[in-house]
């Protein structure tokens, strides 16, 4: 049943596909596959969607949330640096205040659904649900508010993603990949019929839902979108089985329950269906950065005699993960809870370094290369002063820029600076540089010229990675026409002037 027209209150419906690609989303509403998008964009129009998906995946729904750039919110990943303390912690989104708290401080009735990286601000009417089917576990469960909402979706069916983690060996294992593919088709019909009702309930003015379940299955089944590429040369591609349901099944899914949601708003609700950032093909996740800084002599590792028990626990304790055999690690993370995995990861991800010889180190990463400059006044036992910064970035920049295989294919396609000079380096949390891989990084095993470092890629069941572009189908006249990008750090001021025009007006 579609809502009252009241052109004195407007409304807001905005759908997420997380992480949909843009040009397959476009080849599947030419080939009408997509039918409600095509319909949606017939009456509207197309924008790109840029974010900053350059610094990392992690950065880019922070930005959205807080309408505040990478270097002032300081999320860039599930894990950051903490340079008080010299080590990790896991993100927990208290720094964040979303754009839709002042809203809600306003009177405007808000419903959000599911955005990974969402804080949770306690709304009195409307809805706010968290981790429900999430791609990135942060809490580990799903939460969700006011009362009469908790009853609602816990009287729902769960979705598989919620409580099980679905995972794979590679493009090869077709049973779990089926799974994997199956669950995430189920959960998109799930939410999209939670979505509807919790809509019906609320009646919100700003409507805000994401589809994480594209997100999810991309990573493992991109290779069946892009088959020809060249990142799928490996063997272990050599005639992969097919997958039912495919990954298309998926968007055409969501598309669908994208036309259940347009029937609960009226032909004023200005509606949004976007993606901040994209995908494309990839195998594993580059991670020789860290020992090659260490044979370059950029680091420098803790030798075992000096370091003191806890040290010593630690570096064994990662040691055993790092060689243990893949069925046990495999268990070990089916076995335990979220917040047992994240509290026994936190030490090990970071080798243990000799901090007084260390001028620049690797940070872990699901994507790019991160590299964080030991910078005195900034790291609690930093040595690099502020006058030696700027030589140090270039120096290592060039270093990177330079570096091959053993068959001499290029391995860095870009590297990032993000600071402009020591001064703004000196107060900011993310990486110092960011390196963008080419896909000659990702051979299995990676032999590099001059280097005695040989390694293999991690997380090689991934077949699927971030592209930087996103894109916004917008349908209404109360947001900027055609021309020019949207940022996402423009979406919620875009959204707001739009749900607080009228109590403007006299």
């Amino acid at each position: 049943m579609t809502q009252a027209k009241n052109p004195r209150n407007p409304r807001v419906l905005a759908i997420a596909i997380d992480a949909a690609e843009p040009e397959l989303i476009r080849r599947l509403i030419d080939q009408d596959e997509l039918p409600f998008l095509k319909s949606l964009l017939a009456q509207g129009h197309w924008r790109k969607v840029k974010s900053p998906a350059h610094i990392g995946s992690g950065a880019v729904w922070p930005t959205f949330i807080s309408g505040v750039e990478p270097s002032a919110h300081g999320v860039y990943g599930e894990w950051s640096w903490q340079p008080e303390t010299m080590s990790l912690r896991r993100y927990q989104g208290r720094g964040l205040v979303p754009f839709w708290k002042e809203l809600a401080d306003a009177g405007v009735i808000v419903g959000i659904f599911d955005l990974p990286f969402m804080p949770t601000v306690g709304l009195s009417q409307g809805f706010e649900v968290s981790e429900w089917g999430p791609h990135d576990r942060i809490a580990g469960h799903t939460s969700a508010g006011p009362e009469k909402i908790v009853r609602l979706v816990t009287g729902s069916p769960a979705h598989a993603l919620s409580s099980d983690r679905l995972d794979s060996e590679g493009p090869h294992d077709r049973e779990n990949l089926t799974k994997l593919a199956s669950a995430c088709l189920r959960g998109v019909e799930l939410r999209g019929t939670l979505a509807a009702r919790l809509i019906a309930e609320t009646q919100p003015h700003l409507a805000l839902v994401n589809f994480t379940e594209v997100h999810h299955a991309a990573h493992y089944l991109w290779h069946q979108q892009e088959p020809e590429s060249a990142a799928y040369s490996d063997e272990k591609f050599r005639n992969p089985p097919p997958i039912d349901p495919s990954l298309r099944d998926i968007y055409r899914e969501v598309d669908r329950q994208i036309g259940r949601l347009l029937e609960t708003c009226t032909d004023e609700t200005q509606v949004l269906v976007f993606s901040l950032h994209g995908m494309r093909p990839a195998h594993g996740i580059a991670n020789f950065l860290a020992p090659l800084l260490v044979e370059k002599r950029f680091a420098s590792p803790a030798d075992w005699r000096g370091q003191n028990w806890g040290g010593r626990a630690r570096s064994l304790l990662a040691s055993a993960k790092r060689h243990a055999p893949a069925p046990l690690k495999k268990l070990y993370y089916q076995t335990l809870p979220a917040t047992a995995t994240q509290a026994l990861a936190r030490p090990t991800m970071l080798p243990a370094y000799d901090w007084t010889q260390t001028r620049a180190f690797s940070l872990p990463t699901d994507q790019h290369g991160w590299i964080r400059i030991n910078l005195k006044g900034r790291e609690a036992e930093g040595i690099v002063e502020a006058k030696q910064y700027d030589e140090l970035c270039v120096e290592l920049e060039q270093f990177l820029r330079t570096l091959t295989s053993a068959e001499g294919k290029t391995l860095v396609r870009n590297v990032v600076r993000t600071a402009a000079n020591p001064a703004a380096a000196l107060v900011q949390q993310i990486p110092d540089l960011i390196v963008h891989w080419d896909d000659a990084a990702f051979a299995s095993p990676l032999r590099i010229r001059e280097s005695s470092v040989e390694i293999e890629p991690e997380g090689m069941k991934f077949t699927g990675q971030h592209a930087p572009d996103g894109f916004c189908i917008v349908r209404g006249d109360s947001m900027p026409g055609p021309a020019g990008v949207i940022q996402a750090s423009q979406f919620g001021c875009l959204i707001s002037s739009v749900l607080l025009q009228s109590k403007q007006k006299p």
